[in-house]
């Protein structure tokens, strides 16, 4: 039965507020000083999203093949943030036709215009689908969820991780109750398909037919539009590329392991050889996945599934860079309302607490010389306490509320 956890999560929402109003005006001050304060241009608000508005203005102007002539996207990201914004940075373009095809209509707007209704779509669909996985908790849950520091690291950014993570939560509530519509999200997931990559599995695992060809015909028509729209070269060029910038960035560039809280990049910082990092990402991989098929193959509680499968995702990815942790609120709010509906245990509560400020801690490992990444580690724990609360038979299903899954 569902424990009085008022007083508990009137603190909580508290100090997430102090937090949020903080967040809110560290955003505010780099906006002013990205959009409106007089002086040279500099990297501020939106940086990395340059580079989308970038290959949307270089595929309407030059076709859709240009945005992977990398020479041509960097002269083009430098004329735009000499120009106005951004000054000093550039960044190459990695992403599949499925992505582009979407940002198409922001290469027509002005680069201000573009960058806000990128970043209102984003932020809007982030919390519409969070609040559908609190919501039985209460308003004051919400209070956490949008003050959550990975949601205002990718904002900041310019990130397409707000949108992803959108996609990913609105699958996992809708599953139970929507399946056909939680498939059609799932293969939205093509835009960045290395963050899909866990969902099949589940799908297999619990029998979801349904949600499982969903997912396949959308995922396949958003691939099939993009080849008719964008040409049939573009998958081999992006394959292309993506081998390139394996090559070239991941595995030889330790510059960004340092913005990389994975097992293989903090396997490349401590002097790991290529294969021993990948090695190393593969023994933690290969078992999260296999807890995460033994929860949805059983009968564990729907919460529970979902935060496994997204820890599982973020921790079989060898290449992830800190502003991607927006995903991290997704288990924490799934295991927060099991938490809420079951006995807990005080410690359950702090592990939640430390997996919140992950962000906040990926900052510091990317910006301090010698501080490592933790929130491997965490993820470990988070799908040990999930493992956990499974196979604790004697708790029962809270009498009233729900989460929306």
């Amino acid at each position: 039965m569902r424990q009085p956890y008022g007083p508990w999560l009137f603190r909580v929402a508290l100090s997430a507020s102090v937090v949020l109003a903080i967040e809110l005006c560290f955003t505010s001050s780099l906006v002013w000083s990205t959009f409106a304060r007089p002086g040279p241009p500099q990297a501020g608000f939106g940086i990395d999203f340059s580079v989308y508005w970038s290959a949307a203005t270089v595929a309407l102007t030059h076709g859709p093949a240009a945005v992977f002539d990398q020479d041509l996207m960097m002269t083009v990201e430098r004329t735009v943030r000499s120009g106005k914004l951004f000054a000093g940075t550039s960044g190459p373009w990695l992403y599949p036709p499925t992505f582009l095809i979407f940002l198409l209509p922001l290469g027509v707007m002005r680069l201000y215009t573009a960058l806000t209704v990128f970043s209102l779509v984003g932020i809007t669909a982030y919390l519409r689908s969070m609040w559908g996985i609190v919501r039985g908790a209460g308003p004051l849950a919400f209070i956490p969820v949008a003050a959550f520091p990975g949601l205002w690291l990718a904002l900041c950014y310019g990130q397409n991780s707000l949108l992803t993570a959108a996609v990913a939560a609105a699958a996992l509530a809708l599953m139970p109750t929507r399946p056909l519509l939680a498939g059609i999200f799932i293969g939205l997931l093509s835009v960045k398909p290395q963050l899909g990559l866990v969902f099949p599995l589940a799908l297999i695992c619990s029998r979801q037919w349904r949600c499982f060809a969903a997912a396949a015909v959308c995922s396949a028509l958003l691939w099939g539009v993009s080849a008719a729209v964008l040409g049939g070269e573009m998958l081999p060029a992006w394959l292309h590329t993506a081998s390139w910038f394996r090559h070239t960035w991941i595995e030889h560039n330790p510059a960004i392991w340092r913005g990389m809280p994975t097992i293989y990049a903090s396997a490349r910082r401590a002097g790991a050889s290529v294969k021993l990092g990948y090695l190393l990402q593969a023994l933690v991989a290969v078992p999260a996945c296999a807890v995460t098929a033994w929860l949805w193959s059983g009968a564990a509680r729907h919460q529970l599934k979902a935060a496994a499968l997204c820890c599982c995702t973020l921790l079989v990815q060898p290449y992830l860079l800190y502003y991607d942790l927006a995903w991290l609120a997704i288990p924490i709010a799934f295991i927060a309302v099991d938490l809420y509906r079951h006995r807990a245990r005080p410690f359950e509560w702090l592990l939640l607490v430390v997996a919140w400020v992950m962000p906040l801690q990926s900052v510091a490992a990317t910006m301090i010389e010698g501080v490592g990444h933790w929130t491997p580690s965490v993820l470990v724990l988070l799908l040990s306490l999930i493992v956990y609360r499974h196979k604790q038979k004697t708790l029962r299903l809270a009498d009233h509320g729900g989460a929306g899954v």
